[in-house]
C-alpha cells in the first residue's frame, strides 16, 4: 500500500527568508546575501549591509511568498502473510511480517524544509514558515502473530 498526498496552488509566507536575508547585521544567512546591493551591483534586490543604528525597514513583502505546491509520499507498507501450512507447523493461526515508512519523500520547489507548515498554534498561521522543522521520517518493522 502506498499513500500519496499532493497540494497545488497554495502559497507559503517564507518568513525564514526574512531573517536569513536581513541586511542590518551579520549573522547566519542564506547565500543570496552575497548578491546584495553594492556600488558595482546596483540592480540587486537585496539591500546593502548596514550597521544597526542606521536603521532598515525589514517588513514582509511579496518576495517572501513562495510556491507551496508539493507531492509527498506519506505512507508505504509492504507486508508478507506466511502460508497457513507453515503457521500450523509453528502452532500459530496466522503470521504476517511488515515494514512501513512514513514521509518517505517530498517533491517541491519550496526552498524551506516543508511547504505544509504552521509554525504557531494560531489557526490563521497556516502556510507561515518561520524556522519550521521538517516532518520526521518514521520506519517501522513488525510481526502480526495469531495464537
Amino acid at each position: 500500500m502506498v499513500d500519496l498526498q499532493f497540494m497545488y496552488g497554495n502559497n507559503v509566507l517564507f518568513r525564514s527568508k526574512h531573517s536569513a536575508e536581513d541586511r542590518v547585521g551579520i549573522a547566519n544567512s542564506f547565500k543570496t546575501v552575497l548578491n546584495g546591493w553594492t556600488p558595482t551591483n546596483q540592480s540587486a534586490t537585496l539591500a546593502e549591509l548596514r550597521p544597526v543604528p542606521a536603521g532598515y525597514n525589514t517588513n514582509n513583502d511579496t518576495d517572501k511568498i513562495q510556491d507551496g505546491s508539493f507531492l509527498r509520499g506519506r505512507n508505504a507498507v509492504l507486508s508478507y502473510k506466511f502460508p497457513s501450512e507453515m503457521t500450523r507447523k509453528m502452532k500459530l493461526s496466522r503470521l504476517r511480517a511488515f515494514v512501513s515508512v512514513q514521509n518517505f519523500f517530498l517533491s517541491t520547489k519550496f526552498p524551506g524544509y516543508d511547504p505544509e507548515v504552521a509554525t504557531s498554534g494560531s489557526a490563521f498561521d497556516q502556510g507561515l514558515d518561520l524556522y519550521a522543522y521538517p516532518k520526521a521520517r518514521t520506519f517501522m518493522v513488525g510481526l502480526n502473530i495469531g495464537l
